[in-house]
């Protein structure tokens, strides 16, 4: 689940700090409102990746699918990316 999304957004540096000290390693986050296109939520996904740096992986989800996963990776220069159609059985 995506609970990281449900800390008011002001909080959510202070929230990386507090897991990563904790031993957390990855944080599944859509970046903004469930809902919205994944694109939408690019600038704050990548201030949230900055923010984390080395201390642990944010994990960009939700929306992204075998269509745009790569463009999303790319866009947020990450080397994982989470969705439940990633794989196109086609």
């Amino acid at each position: 689940h995506m609970a990281f999304n449900a800390i008011p957004k002001e909080r959510q540096f202070a929230a990386i700090d507090w897991l990563a000290e904790h031993g957390v390693d990855r944080i599944l986050t859509h970046g903004g409102a469930s809902g919205t296109p994944i694109a939408d939520n690019y600038a704050h996904l990548q201030a949230l990746i900055a923010h984390a740096g080395e201390r642990l992986i944010i994990l960009p989800g939700g929306g992204i699918t075998f269509k745009n996963a790569e463009e999303v990776a790319e866009a947020l220069g990450v080397d994982e990316v989470h969705g439940t159609k990633i794989v196109d059985f086609n």
